[in-house]
């Protein structure tokens, strides 16, 4: 297998990995178990992340790893998945797979517009990764 063929199932197989994303976080709202769904998003976003590095498409890494970021405060009870991050997590889902689309296009790098459209989702996200950290100085605070 080259390089080519490599980079081909790589393109595959993340469009399959986020159709699966997208199926997860739909299944989300009626769910009793939440639990393993999210887990399959984490991994989702965990392989992706992954398997992006070994093709140095860090834009893609980069991104990714936010996302698996918040994920990983939501498996560990620190971040509630509300209607509004399932919402923002299925606009990451569309924006990764315009990402592995740029790849399978011929643009291993990203391209600015395309690294633009990211940088409201990574902003947001981000407000989710804070919060934790804003809500444990605030409780430090009121025990002085």
């Amino acid at each position: 297998m080259d390089l080519d063929d490599a980079l081909e199932t790589f393109i595959v197989e993340c469009r399959e990995l986020l159709e699966d994303m997208e199926t997860a976080l739909l299944g989300l709202e009626g769910a009793q178990e939440k639990d393993e769904l999210v887990n399959a998003i984490f991994r989702t976003a965990h392989t992706i992340k992954g398997s992006s590095g070994l093709f140095s498409l860090d834009h893609i890494v980069a991104f990714t790893h936010v996302v698996e970021s918040v994920l990983d405060q939501v498996r560990g009870g620190k971040v509630v998945l509300g209607d509004k991050l399932v919402v923002l997590l299925l606009a990451c889902c569309d924006h990764m797979g315009n990402l592995v689309n740029g790849v399978a296009g011929g643009d291993h790098s990203g391209n600015a517009e395309l690294l633009e459209v990211g940088e409201p989702l990574v902003a947001q996200l981000r407000a989710y990764l804070d919060a934790p950290k804003i809500e444990a100085t605030q409780q430090a605070l009121q025990e002085l």
